[in-house]
């Protein structure tokens, strides 16, 4: 799957749109994505001066994003909220330049709420991992 299908899904834009291409995908179980990290990110001269490093908050978006897009089909008319981080661990920084490779794997899905096991790599090394919860609602739903 590639950007433009991507975001057909995803109600997220550039600069906040964190997933450049689907590798893999086992509906409604696991999905395999990648983003470059671009060179010209909103976050490079802010974070850190000199020494650009990822947010770590920005990869968990991205692993939430892909995470997503293995409900592809129930995303049409609603937005996906993170609801809790389990367990999340990060082990190496992430630089512009970077290819990433966004994994996640169902672990259970539970009155609306879908929890993934999610992994980040770099040059086959991992980046960082742990849990996520999400779930779907509709905007009249959020705004209550």
């Amino acid at each position: 799957m590639k950007l433009d299908e991507i975001k057909k899904y995803l109600p997220h834009r550039e600069p906040f749109l964190f997933v450049d291409e689907i590798i893999e995908l086992e509906k409604g179980k696991k999905i395999l994505g990648q983003y470059k990290v671009k060179e010209d990110s909103f976050w490079i001269n802010a974070h850190f001066e000199n020494f650009p490093i990822m947010p770590g908050v920005l990869i968990l978006e991205a692993l939430a994003q892909v995470s997503l897009l293995i409900f592809k089909d129930l995303i049409e008319g609603k937005i996906p909220i993170f609801v809790k981080i389990e367990n999340f661990t990060f082990k190496k920084p992430v630089f512009p330049g970077d290819i990433l490779f966004l994994e996640s794997f169902v672990v259970s899905e539970k009155m609306g709420f879908v929890k993934f096991d999610v992994k980040c790599t770099k040059d086959k090394e991992i980046v960082c991992e742990g849990k996520i919860i999400a779930t779907l609602k509709r905007k009249e739903e959020i705004k209550k």
